[in-house]
C-alpha cells in the first residue's frame, strides 16, 4: 500500500459514540484517506471491490462485491452520536451510495453533516497512515488503536499514558451495559485482542494495561503507550525501526546491529512482545539480560505459538456467541411476532368473544396462573363495567 494513504480525522469524531463492523470501518478510513487537504467539499469517490480485498488482505472470492456493496449500502443513513453534555448531536456517515452492477464498482460520498470533522482541520485532529490498521480483524482494534494515538502528542515522541473509565470505554465502543458485563469478559474479548493486534500489527506498542481500583471494583483503565518507529512510513521489517525498538529496551547500539544481523527483525520483535508481557507480569526485572537469554535460547517461541493459539481461540469464541446472541435475538423477535399478531387477532375480536376467550385461557391453564389471570382480569373488569352501561344487564 502506498504511504500517501493517510488518515486524518477530528478527535471529536474519533470520540464519537458508534459501532461498525470491520468492513464498515476499513470502508470509511479508505474513504478518509484519499480526501485531499484542499478539498473543500465531499465528493463521489469510486471504489473498486477487488481492490478494496486487496488492499485488506481479504479473499477475493465471489462474494467480494457483495460484501463491499453491503458495507456501503449499510453506511447509508447510519448514525454517530457526536453528543457533548447536553448537547446532543448526530449525524450520518454517507449521503448516498450506489452500485453498477458487473463491474463491481461502487460509487458513494460522505455527508456533508461530517465536514467539520474531515476538512480543514486546523486543531485537534489526530492523523496516521492507514497501513497501520490493515491487518487489524478486530473492530474493537481500530477503535483502540485511535483513541491511543489521538493522545500521542502528549508523550512528544516519547512514553504517554491514557486514562479511560469502563464507563466511558463502552461508550467508545457502543457496547451495551448488558454486555460483557464481567470485567473479565470485557478484558478477554475486548481489551487483550485489541492490544495483541496493535502491538503486532501497528506503529505505536502498548507496554502495560493497568486496571484500577475505587475500592474493591475496577473503575478505570490506564493504557502506558509508546511510538514503536522513528518515521511514519510503518514497515516491520525496516532494520532501522527495529534497531529504535531494542534501544528502547535498554540494548547498546553495537549490540542491537549485531542482534538484528543474526537473529532478524521478526524474531527480535516476538521477542521483545514476549519480554515485555513478562515484565508487565512482574517476572522481570534486568530487561537487556532477559531479552538476551530469550533470543539465545528460544524460549520465546513457544510462547508466540501458545498466545496465537489462544488468539484464535478467543476469536472462535467471540464468533460462536455473537451467533448464538444473534439467535437467541432471532428467537425473541420471532416470539414477540407471534404475541403481536395473537394480540392483534384478539383485540379485532367483538368485546363479548374477547371475556368469552379470556375465560375459557382462565379455566385451562395452569392453576397458579389461572387464579392470578382470574385475579387481574376480575380487578380489570370492574373498573370497565360502570353503573347505566350495557354490561350491568
Amino acid at each position: 500500500m502506498s504511504n500517501f494513504h493517510i488518515v486524518v480525522k477530528s478527535n471529536f469524531l474519533i470520540e464519537a459514540r458508534y459501532k461498525l463492523s470491520l468492513n464498515e470501518q476499513r470502508l470509511i478510513l479508505l474513504l478518509i484517506s484519499v480526501i485531499q487537504p484542499d478539498d473543500d467539499d465531499f465528493r463521489d469517490y469510486e471504489l473498486r471491490a477487488t481492490e478494496f480485498a486487496e488492499m485488506f488482505g481479504i479473499e477475493c472470492d465471489k462474494d467480494i462485491n457483495a460484501r463491499v456493496e453491503e458495507a456501503a449500502s449499510s453506511l447509508v443513513g447510519r448514525k454517530l452520536d457526536l453528543s457533548m453534555g447536553d448537547e446532543r448531536c448526530y449525524v450520518a456517515w454517507l449521503s448516498n451510495a450506489s452500485y453498477k452492477k458487473g463491474k463491481g464498482v461502487i460509487s458513494i460520498r460522505f455527508d456533508k453533516s461530517l465536514k467539520p470533522y474531515l476538512l480543514h482541520l486546523k486543531s485537534q485532529f489526530t492523523q496516521y497512515r492507514l497501513n497501520c490498521v490493515i491487518k487489524f480483524r478486530g473492530s474493537y482494534s481500530i477503535r483502540l488503536y485511535e483513541l491511543l494515538k489521538s493522545y500521542e502528542y502528549l508523550g512528544g515522541g516519547k512514553c504517554f499514558y491514557r486514562e479511560v473509565g469502563l464507563t466511558e470505554l463502552r461508550r467508545f465502543f457502543d457496547i451495551d451495559n448488558d454486555c460483557y458485563k464481567q470485567i473479565c469478559n470485557l478484558k478477554s474479548r475486548v481489551i487483550e485482542p485489541s492490544v495483541d493486534e496493535i502491538n503486532n500489527h501497528s506503529d505505536i506498542l502498548i507496554s502495560a494495561v493497568d486496571y484500577i481500583k475505587e475500592g474493591r471494583v475496577i473503575k478505570t483503565v490506564r493504557f502506558t503507550v509508546q511510538p514503536k518507529y522513528k518515521n511514519d512510513a510503518f514497515n516491520e521489517d525496516d532494520f532501522s525501526d527495529t534497531f529504535k525498538i531494542l534501544t528502547e529496551y535498554g540494548i547498546a547500539a553495537k549490540t542491537a546491529n549485531q542482534w538484528i544481523k543474526e537473529y532478524g527483525t521478526e524474531n527480535i520483535l516476538k521477542a521483545c512482545r514476549f519480554v515485555r508481557a513478562k515484565k508487565a507480569a512482574g517476572e522481570v526485572k534486568d530487561v537487556p539480560a532477559y531479552l538476551a537469554k530469550a533470543l539465545k535460547d528460544g524460549y520465546y517461541v513457544a510462547w508466540i505459538e501458545g498466545e496465537s493459539k489462544k488468539q484464535a481461540k478467543r476469536s472462535t469464541e467471540m464468533a460462536r456467541k455473537a451467533q448464538k446472541e444473534e439467535d437467541e435475538r432471532k428467537a425473541k423477535e420471532a416470539v414477540r411476532l407471534r404475541i403481536d399478531a395473537a394480540l392483534e387477532a384478539f383485540h379485532a375480536r367483538p368485546e363479548i368473544e374477547q371475556i368469552g376467550l379470556r375465560t375459557m385461557f382462565g379455566n385451562t391453564a395452569n392453576p397458579i396462573t389461572a387464579k392470578a389471570w382470574k385475579k387481574a382480569w376480575l380487578q380489570n373488569h370492574n373498573r370497565r363495567i360502570t353503573p347505566g352501561s350495557d354490561l350491568n344487564l
